[in-house]
């Protein structure tokens, strides 16, 4: 067999292996992505939903749903959701409306507004705001493709800024064993590691 034809074949049989074993390894780079790295904490004096331009009625809602939850129950004292405004529109207007044709109608929540930045130029403002008010811990809720990288950003700048700082993510949303079967869930996962691997 010539050298060509072999490399064909152990060509074909690398292909053949990545794609049908595509469920395992996507899987497990998804699941990476969505890693927390520590529990969750079950009260703090802040629940913070950064960077809201996802949060619309026909995006997702999970992540604010969850704080008012969180605020309700008592696990929580305060919400701050940061967010942009765009032409004229702000991004909190546009969540508060939602939260409030799904039913939300007493959350108490406060709106960080910020110019259109960088994540981690928002999470230092985030931080910052919380420090300003005296927050020692706070529950950071994250898009769950967002959670490994910003994640760590925002227990940096919480550990030096004296406030115990846990990352939560979305059961529901960006479930990494089938985010390659839609397309956001594709777009969102290749977003996460792109972004990821700048800081690598």
């Amino acid at each position: 067999m010539s050298r060509g034809m072999k490399a064909c074949l152990s060509g074909l049989v690398i292909v053949s292996i990545t794609w049908f074993g595509r469920d395992v390894w996507l899987g497990a780079v998804g699941r990476y992505l969505t890693s927390t790295g520590g529990g969750a904490s079950s009260s703090a004096d802040f629940a913070v939903v950064p960077a809201a331009d996802y949060i619309r009625p026909d995006v997702g809602m999970e992540t604010l749903e969850e704080a008012v939850r969180l605020q309700r129950g008592g696990s929580v004292k305060r919400i701050v959701m940061s967010c942009r405004e765009f032409y004229g529109v702000s991004e909190c207007e546009l969540a508060e409306t939602a939260l409030r044709s799904r039913g939300y109608l007493g959350a108490r929540i406060e709106w960080l507004r910020t110019e259109p930045l960088p994540d981690e130029m928002e999470a230092v403002k985030t931080i910052q705001y919380l420090r300003e008010r005296g927050a020692k811990s706070a529950i950071i809720l994250l898009p769950n493709y967002k959670v490994r990288r910003l994640g760590r950003v925002y227990r940096r700048l919480g550990s030096q800024s004296e406030i115990e700082v846990t990352v939560s993510r979305q059961n529901r949303e960006f479930d990494p064993q089938r985010w390659w079967r839609s397309r956001e869930g594709q777009k969102r996962f290749v977003e996460g590691l792109v972004r990821l691997t700048r800081l690598l």
